[in-house]
């Protein structure tokens, strides 16, 4: 059997969750998103030693799923395990070999979002900005924010993630490329959503930029770029505002 069990936003499983992976054969994904507790204190709560994945390897489903034939294995994923495409081929790719699977839901980024006062229903399409590499700098994100934008959606924007090269964008790297395509207006910074040292900024992306890279801290960051807002959500981000005192 096949298990997908969700980590949440910290690494928080559910009771479900550890009593499920309790009878598993343990591995974790960590390259869809960053996983800010250790593997250690995971191995510690399930009584259990774990491996890790990589990209490849989830993409690449043959090892798991032959192992899944004849044993219970358990894949542990950031957040929710079904918001990452990849892991909807794993479960179709099961359910062709007669695999039974199971999934265990978490909190992921997109119900936590709510927490900055924007209203869940009025976001659009999700858009993430990669790392500009030589030869390879797309700007299809940016077709997405401007999309929402003339429909009066709010954008999720998520930050490249390079696990392999341990490389994390930051929101200032992120707003730096919004502002060579010309991007005006305000937006949301927001970093390591549901944990203690979480941060939510709310401003005009000048403001935001005039901030030190350093200040955003660790990983994970997102972005969120606000469409028209019910006066609620006006009244929620206030409590996020930020002005440069002149």
């Amino acid at each position: 059997m096949l298990y997908l069990i969700g980590l949440g936003l910290n690494g928080d499983l559910t009771q479900e969750g550890v009593a499920a992976a309790r009878r598993c054969r343990v591995y974790v994904e960590k390259y869809t998103s960053l996983l800010t507790s250790s593997i250690e204190e995971i191995e510690r709560v399930l009584q259990r030693t774990t491996g890790t994945l990589s990209r490849r390897d989830i993409e690449e489903t043959d090892r798991l799923l032959r192992e899944a034939e004849t044993t219970d294995v358990a894949l542990l994923v950031v957040g929710d395990p079904m918001v990452a495409t990849t892991h909807s081929e794993i479960i179709i790719e099961a359910r062709k070999r007669n695999i039974p699977t199971k999934i265990i839901h978490n909190a992921s980024i997109y119900s936590a979002i709510g927490e900055t006062g924007l209203q869940i229903y009025k976001f659009g399409r999700t858009a993430t900005i990669p790392f500009p590499q030589e030869g390879f700098n797309p700007t299809s994100f940016y077709d997405i924010i401007e999309k929402n934008r003339s429909i009066g959606a709010h954008t999720l924007v998520l930050l490249d993630i390079q696990e392999d090269k341990r490389r994390y964008m930051n929101p200032t790297e992120a707003m730096e490329i919004l502002d060579q395509l010309r991007f005006s207006g305000n937006l949301i910074c927001i970093s390591r959503l549901g944990s203690d040292s979480q941060q939510i900024l709310y401003g005009d992306i000048s403001t935001l930029l005039s901030i030190e890279k350093d200040h955003w801290g660790q990983p994970p960051h997102c972005l969120v770029i606000p469409s028209s807002l019910h006066f609620k959500e006006e009244e929620s981000l206030e409590a996020f505002s930020i002005e440069v005192s002149t």
